[in-house]
């Protein structure tokens, strides 16, 4: 009672935005499975309703359309290899060129692997889908906003010469890229240590003073 009179949330109110998040969660990881067996494209709402124990309108309820269900799944994969972008970008302070390098390709690395299916099937969800292709865009940006706070830690100093923050970015952007990733891991059949000491390798040539 005293928190309703405070102005917090009810009972009630605490135990409807938990059961909502529950659902969500439920349909989240019910259109995982079927964006895996499917893909985006033969994915159905029905099927991720049914997989989930609810109805079609309980969806559209919760998430609103596949395709936001799909910008989840990409989301909560990315965050499962090393959370917001925000929080990585602060692992990176007070190193060396090196130490920066080390750990972007470790974070990379470990990115990739539970986040490299979701990728893939949002860009080629991207080829049909104009929103959809809308937000590839967007989280291509994203991602280069994100190297470039990372590139900003190596001191000037450890930078190649001649290199500038700007190049050093994108450089860092192509190298430690999910397409680096599928091209090494998926087609030519890297393990996984073998693609970031690939990429740690690449990084600090491409990047840093010898």
């Amino acid at each position: 009672m005293a928190s309703e009179v405070s102005g917090g949330p009810s009972r009630q109110a605490r135990v409807g935005a938990a059961s909502r998040r529950q659902t969500q969660d439920r349909l989240l990881r019910a259109a995982a499975e079927e964006f895996v067996e499917s893909g985006y494209a033969g994915a159905t709402v029905s099927r991720i309703a049914k997989r989930a124990g609810v109805t079609v309108q309980t969806l559209y309820l919760a998430w609103g359309s596949k395709r936001a269900l799909l910008r989840a799944y990409m989301t909560e994969s990315l965050k499962a290899g090393y959370g917001s972008p925000d929080a990585v970008g602060s692992l990176f302070e007070g190193k060396t060129g090196r130490e920066v390098t080390t750990l972007l390709a470790q974070i990379v690395g470990k990115t990739a692997e539970t986040s490299s299916l979701a990728w893939r099937l949002h860009r080629d969800a991207a080829a049909t889908d104009e929103e959809i292709a809308a937000d590839w865009n967007l989280l291509q940006l994203l991602r280069r906003g994100t190297f470039e706070r990372i590139v900003a830690h190596i001191p000037e100093d450890d930078l190649r010469p001649g290199l500038t923050r700007e190049a050093a970015r994108d450089t860092a952007w192509a190298i430690a890229s999910p397409e680096s990733y599928e091209l090494l891991v998926v087609r030519a059949g890297y393990s996984l240590d073998e693609f970031v000491g690939w990429m740690e390798a690449t990084l600090a040539a491409g990047l840093l003073k010898h």
